[in-house]
């Protein structure tokens, strides 16, 4: 079974999410970490993740 770090999966996403086109540019998708994937959906003022059917709301810096 793996693990995924959620601190660092939630700091990439309000670091990077709205500066990097190439991997960061739709309002929802899927990417993985370390093999595992994570949906996304980008709001006004916060991104929803989804990780192996839980949610986590982090908010956009």
């Amino acid at each position: 079974m793996q693990f995924i770090d959620l601190e660092f999966v939630a700091n990439q996403f309000q670091t990077f999410a709205d500066t990097d086109p190439v991997h960061w540019n739709s309002d929802e998708g899927c990417i993985h970490f370390d093999g595992i994937p994570v949906f996304y959906k980008r709001f006004d003022d916060h991104f929803l993740l989804e990780i192996d059917g839980g949610e986590l709301a982090i908010p956009r810096l």
